[in-house]
């Protein structure tokens, strides 16, 4: 799989009890085995690399994607509604507003 354990010589005085399932155990025990280093050093080796979600981020992202939603909806119902009067100009500013809040998300 080419995983590779870093090497390094400094002293750890600090220690961490972590329960796992057995199979989490033994997965942690295979990719282990196949990076050629201990558990210890496997998940020492991974600090850093992986990627951990903001749950309370992604429900408000959630949250102001439905609001998006609606507001598309709301604009889509009121140019069907009004074919022959809509107003180019009026469903532009509302569709650049919500461009803006989707940009936000991004922040």
């Amino acid at each position: 799989m080419g995983l590779r354990c870093g090497f390094t010589m400094k002293k750890r005085e600090n220690m961490l009890r972590v329960r796992f399932s057995e199979a989490e155990f033994e997965m942690l025990r295979v990719l282990s085995e196949k990076a050629g280093c201990s558990m210890s050093e496997l998940v020492r080796d991974h600090l850093g690399k992986i990627r951990v979600r903001n749950k309370q981020a992604d429900r408000e992202r959630t949250m102001m994607l439905n609001r998006i939603n609606a507001n598309l909806n709301m604009i889509a119902r009121w140019v069907n509604t009004h074919k022959s009067s809509a107003s180019a100009v009026e469903v532009v500013s509302h569709l650049m507003v919500i461009e803006r809040h989707i940009g936000e998300l991004n922040t």
